[in-house]
């Protein structure tokens, strides 16, 4: 296991608590994600293939744009994981049937069943975070970054 930083958790001295936090904040995100991408690993699964297997599981039948809009993935990204999942049989594409230049996702079965054994990973990855964290604590974290997000797009009313 990696030793943490003799300054881990210390405060950078930041003049602005908010580029303090954006710091923290982006570290958390690392750990987390390369963590998450490691438990995928077992499926073979990378982080942009889970959230286009779980976007193309929660649309019905979405177009390229409509997927990258979801995913908030670049269209190149978005394009090379399709091919990917495409590639393993999870996905595949159609034209629309009003407008054949537009293309539809849509989640196979193996897609499904990839999705369903992707889900048991990051439920166990999300119960060992928790063991980690805490679940007050990890409740706490939950709940800021939920009311941030909604204040920062105009959908909550605090901060």
């Amino acid at each position: 296991m990696a030793e943490r930083p003799a300054n881990a958790g210390q405060s950078l001295g930041f003049v602005a608590p908010l580029g303090e936090l954006v710091w923290t904040l982006a570290a958390l995100e690392r750990r987390l994600a390369l963590g998450l991408s490691v438990a995928l690993s077992e499926e073979s699964t990378t982080m942009d293939q889970w959230r286009i297997l779980e976007t193309l599981d929660r649309l019905d039948s979405p177009t390229m744009g409509e997927l990258a809009e979801a995913t908030g993935m670049a269209n190149a990204s978005l394009s090379r994981t399709v091919d990917s999942l495409e590639d393993a049989a999870s996905a595949f594409r159609l034209p629309t049937m009003t407008d054949r230049r537009r293309i539809t996702v849509h989640l196979s079965d193996l897609g499904q069943q990839r999705l369903e054994r992707t889900r048991e990973i990051v439920a166990a990855w999300e119960r060992t975070i928790e063991n980690r964290l805490g679940a007050d604590a990890l409740a706490a974290l939950l709940g800021a970054a939920d009311t941030a997000t909604r204040a920062l797009d105009g959908t909550g009313t605090e901060l």
